[in-house]
Formats: structure tokens, sequence, C-alpha cells
């Protein structure tokens, strides 16, 4: 089953190179989340079938991505449901939101103290999480990239 999976996973990524500026229908694929933000004014649409969302352990983790090889990826640690949560504010605080790019391989974040960033949880059911985000991320060399309008319904795994 683990294999099966890494091919798929493989398929699906090497699909993603190989159309950067595809759409769900593009792709034929069908999916139930949905993830996008402003990231410096630009949009940014996840794929449906990129979304996802793990919540275990106290910790929860959302993700997106798109054909262009971008992603968004939300971390929240000591995890209590609906609620404000926010990155960046402290240097023992782990939870971090991220926009990164594959090519070039790149990655702004927010979390300990550096950057700042909201996440606001709107509702957790026992299939979905959904709620909205924004922040300023770093990447040491880099202009900071600011996201904002972030929204996201993520089924859960």
């Amino acid at each position: 089953m683990k294999t099966l999976k890494n091919l798929i996973l493989f398929a699906f990524v090497a699909v993603l190179f190989s159309c950067s500026d595809a759409t769900d229908a593009d792709l034929g694929l069908s999916g139930q989340g949905s993830l996008s933000a402003k990231v410096d004014g630009a949009t940014f649409t996840s794929l449906s079938v990129a979304v996802g969302a793990t919540v275990t352990n106290g910790v929860a983790a959302i993700q997106g991505s798109n054909s262009a090889g971008e992603y968004i990826r939300i971390n929240i640690m000591s995890y209590n449901g609906v609620g404000t949560y926010s990155t960046g504010n402290a240097i023992n605080n782990i939870s971090s939101i991220s926009y990164g790019t594959v090519n070039p391989i790149a990655t702004w974040i927010s979390t300990f103290n550096i950057g700042t960033g909201t996440i606001q949880i709107t509702e957790d059911t026992a299939t979905t999480i959904k709620g909205t985000f924004s922040f300023t991320g770093v990447n040491d060399g880099s202009p900071n990239k600011v996201v904002t309008e972030g929204t996201f319904s993520a089924p859960k795994n």
C-alpha cells in the first residue's frame, strides 16, 4: 500500500511540473479542498486535490499547493480547535505558516519570533477544517512575502 501511495505521489508531482499553469479541470482531477490567498498581491489558488489537513496529538497541519510548484503550509502546535492562533510572536511559539516555491527552491516563513502571522480556525468537524490566515514570511536574502486574504477548507486525512 505504501508503494502505491508513493507511486501516486510521484505521478502527481510529475504532472504538476509538466503543467505549470494547469487547473484541476485541466488535469481531469476533482477534489474537495480549497486553499487560496494573495501573495504580494498576486492570487495563489491551490489545486483542490492538493489540499489536506491532519490533526493529531495536539498538532494541526494544513497544506495546499498548485501546479506551478507553489505551496502554503500551516502548522499549529497546541491545537485546541476553533480559535485564533499566532505565529512569529515569541521565541517559544513553534507554530508556523510558510509559503514556498520549488523553482527556484525557496521558503518564506513566520515562526518563533520571525515574521508575523494569524490563523483563525472557524470550523473543525470530523471531516473538515476551515479558516482564514495572513502572514508576513521571512527568507534571509530575499524580500519578505506578504500573504493576505488566506482562506482554506481542508478535508482531514
